[in-house]
């Protein structure tokens, strides 16, 4: 008799305390299924555009578009400046350095093997390239582009247009079209490796420009470029062996041309003459 009351009364003790517990599981459950609820709430809301800008090349990159700025050629009466590249914002190298080490750092994961800043000639003469890397399917020529405020197309395909119109300034910087410039490039890998369909051009947009959709569907922003380096291209299988005896050559002839960048300034002066 004595053992069942004290059975009963230990029962009885656990019984409030397992209550206590059991409420204040109810409640934190409560807490949590509420929070839950309002973040996926306000997760499904749009998201407002940010109305302000400040034209520097260390802001964020825009991925999107910017609906407004379209691409036609600047309005009539607009003053504009021909230039040999689209003005880096603060117009300073290292700005323009700055975003080829983000690349080159993305490409040391992501490639079998890239060089920078690579020298070659060829029947047109002697080309620079910010990159080119080594894929298991070929090789990819890259443009680096370290750009501030609005680019945009124009009529001529071969010619984009800079602006920095929420900024106050009418002015537009005409320059060619980057794409157009890394096909240049491609002609020069070409013609030192043997290699056609195995090579391919990448421009990368570096800096904090915003762009019309033409320009948008064109490039490929820095933040973005580890996955695109990723993407397979639609190519014939190349064998190992032609893969790196291109390879071999393109080092060689990159090896013999170091130390010609002056001669290259000269020649681009003598083009814009």
């Amino acid at each position: 008799m004595l053992a069942l009351i004290i059975a009963a009364f230990i029962c009885y003790s656990y019984f409030w305390s397992i209550l206590e517990w059991g409420i204040i599981g109810v409640v934190v459950y409560g807490l949590y299924r509420f929070v839950t609820a309002l973040v996926a709430s306000q997760d499904q809301q749009p998201r407002k555009p940010h109305s302000s800008f400040r034209p520097s090349p260390f802001l964020a990159e825009s991925d999107d578009p910017l609906q407004t700025l379209t691409d036609e050629a600047p309005y009539e009466g607009a003053v504009i400046e021909e230039v040999d590249d689209a003005l880096e914002n603060e117009a300073t190298l290292k700005v323009g350095k700055e975003g080829e080490l983000r690349v080159d750092r993305i490409l040391n994961r992501v490639a079998m093997d890239h060089l920078t800043d690579v020298y070659l000639e060829d029947e047109r003469g002697l080309t620079q390239i910010d990159h080119i890397a080594k894929m298991a399917w070929g090789l990819v020529v890259i443009e680096t582009k370290t750009y501030g405020g609005f680019i945009s197309g124009t009529r001529n395909y071969q010619v984009w247009k800079q602006s920095f119109r929420l900024v106050g300034s009418n002015k537009y910087y005409l320059f060619q079209n980057p794409v157009c410039q890394n096909f240049r490039h491609l002609a020069a890998v070409r013609h030192v490796t043997g290699l056609k369909d195995h090579v391919s051009s990448i421009v990368v947009f570096a800096g904090s420009a915003h762009t019309s959709r033409r320009v948008h569907n064109q490039i490929v922003r820095v933040n973005h470029l580890k996955t695109a380096m990723r993407q397979r291209p639609t190519t014939d299988y190349l064998l190992d062996w032609k893969r790196d005896a291109a390879w071999d050559a393109l080092k060689r002839h990159a090896h013999a041309n170091r130390g010609r960048a002056a001669e290259h300034r000269e020649q681009l002066k003598r083009h814009t003459q």
